[in-house]
């Protein structure tokens, strides 16, 4: 491998000979994973409520059909389609979903367990790192194969200041988020001259339903609400112009909690 400047963890690397098309990737229609809860649950309101057409995915179904109510009350076309959002069948249904419309993508769904390596469930290691890392690079693969079907796409994936940032008692998500990150990047490399953007959106601590599992948080009323993270989200979503957003970092006023 060639020797790689000291910076190259912050580029970008892209085909120098391949041609850029500029494209409009604004979507008509969005896959929103995590779709039951906090920041997906959000985000598929908030993309209702923009006119933009959502295929929802959750785990649990009761709650997902709540969301898939709310959005279809804003006047769009909502879908459905519970299950592990790392299986490329449930995958595969959600990115058939109206084929003929500019597509995005909206990744929310994770998990997190926190506490002290050495007295952590040794399970908790696969389960964070399939739903935060391997689900993702599933899911980032088969919204890709859509979105060159139908001439680009626009993908946010929705990290987290861990992505960045290490955090003691966190080691499994963590690594987690860095691998997320470092997937980002190089799909993000990859596709790119494609008219394929990739977006990594990392928010800081946010009052959702993870925090409630956990043996102890950080003060929740300092937190960022999820429909404010959602906001940001969608944004990054819809954003106009002829650049490519690559990173997005989201802070509560008060900075790392």
């Amino acid at each position: 491998m060639p020797r790689q400047p000291a910076h190259a963890a912050r580029v970008l690397r892209t085909d120098p000979a391949a041609e850029v098309v500029p494209l409009n990737l604004i979507p008509e229609a969005c896959v929103v994973t995590g779709a039951s809860s906090g920041i997906g649950r959000a985000v598929a309101i908030r993309l209702a409520e923009r006119g933009v057409h959502v295929a929802l995915n959750g785990r649990n179904e009761e709650r997902l059909e709540e969301t898939r109510r709310a959005c279809e009350d804003a006047g769009v076309n909502a879908h459905a389609v519970p299950g592990d959002a790392g299986d490329v069948a449930v995958l595969r249904a959600l990115f058939a979903f109206q084929p003929e419309t500019q597509l995005g993508a909206v990744f929310a769904a994770g998990y997190a367990r926190f506490g002290g390596t050495l007295s952590l469930d040794p399970g908790v290691w696969e389960k964070t790192l399939h739903a935060n890392l391997t689900a993702l690079y599933h899911g980032n693969r088969v919204a890709i194969e859509s979105m060159l079907s139908r001439g680009g796409g626009r993908i946010v994936n929705v990290l987290s200041v861990a992505s960045r940032v290490a955090f003691a008692s966190s080691a499994a998500y963590v690594a987690s988020k860095y691998g997320a990150l470092g997937l980002t990047r190089s799909l993000a490399a990859e596709f790119r001259s494609r008219g394929i953007e990739l977006i990594a959106f990392m928010p800081g601590s946010t009052d959702t339903e993870l925090w409630d599992e956990q043996g102890a948080a950080p003060d929740r009323e300092r937190m960022m609400k999820p429909e404010d993270v959602a906001l940001g989200i969608v944004n990054a979503l819809m954003h106009e112009g002829g650049a490519f957003l690559d990173e997005v970092l989201l802070m509560p006023p008060g900075g790392v909690l």
